[in-house]
């Protein structure tokens, strides 16, 4: 009887203990009393929840330093400038920023190494845009080109080559200019039946050597929208500085795809494409997920 006593208060401080780690497992959840989690109390979802004391990196010299220190210094954060963006991203792993501003296809393109723990969490309309550059004596190649563009838009290739590339679906999408279908007699290429294009093929994921063949998003984009043209592609190196001057002399290569910033400047030289890609700046945080 002794020992069947002692065994009923043994279960009894046993189902005590279990139900205070119970509560105490309930009072540690990420719940809080109004049923929103920690990290949506907490976490950095936008440059709005950037305040006072928060760090943010920049790469030096480009549009994210500008935007971060006219529109986030004010409110006190400190922008924190290093010579090269992986510097930035390494930063905010290892936890001395809070978050990076960068263009928003290379943030997309290293935070979809899954071993960095990195999301984008928010695009900010800087209205940068890549777009694709001709002579401007090439109006027709141009304006076939666009209705090509956006022909691939609306049949869902775009954001499957977008996908493929920067490892995540686009967060906005470029507006076409409602380019009409060409009239295919009316296009001019230096070689019947091809598109040349003038790229520097070192900039990956836009355009790059693999294996002696020039890949990448934006020779997925311009075979696209050349197939829906009946045409084929060839791409040509060169050096990005020399770009405009050739797309100029109109004698090299047919159109320039190289990840090229749309710019007043440059609009003086060159005729611009429709944006091909929107490359605005983005807010980058480590992913507590």
């Amino acid at each position: 009887m002794r020992s069947t006593k002692t065994l009923f208060v043994l279960m009894l401080a046993l189902m005590l203990v279990v139900g205070t780690l119970g509560l105490t497992g309930c009072s540690s959840s990420d719940d809080t009393d109004d049923g929103t989690t920690a990290e949506e109390t907490t976490g950095i979802m936008s440059t709005d929840d950037l305040g006072e004391g928060d760090k943010v990196g920049v790469q030096s010299g480009t549009t994210g330093e500008i935007w971060a220190t006219e529109n986030l210094e004010p409110n006190g954060v400190e922008v924190v400038p290093y010579d090269d963006i992986l510097a930035a991203f390494a930063a905010l792993q290892a936890g001395d920023v809070v978050g990076v501003i960068n263009d928003l296809p290379i943030s997309q393109d290293i935070a979809k190494d899954e071993t960095r723990d990195i999301k984008i969490v928010e695009e900010i309309n800087t209205n940068e845009a890549y777009g694709f550059a001709y002579n401007m004596d090439n109006d027709a190649l141009r304006e076939a080109m666009n209705w090509a563009l956006a022909e691939i838009i609306a049949d869902g290739q775009y954001e499957a080559i977008y996908t493929k590339w920067l490892g995540a679906p686009p967060m906005s999408i470029p507006e076409g200019s409602g380019a009409t279908e060409p009239d295919m007699a009316a296009i001019d290429t230096l070689t019947e039946g091809k598109i040349i294009v003038g790229s520097d093929t070192a900039y990956p994921p836009f355009e790059f050597v693999e294996g002696g063949e020039t890949v990448g998003f934006d020779v997925d984009i311009v075979t696209a929208c050349a197939e829906k043209l009946g045409l084929e592609v060839e791409f040509l190196t060169y050096k990005f500085d020399a770009l405009i001057t050739d797309a100029q002399a109109g004698s090299s290569f047919d159109m320039v795809a190289s990840a090229m910033t749309i710019t007043d400047e440059r609009a003086q030289s060159v005729d611009f494409s429709d944006p091909y890609i929107n490359s605005n700046q983005s807010l980058a945080v480590v992913d507590a997920q």
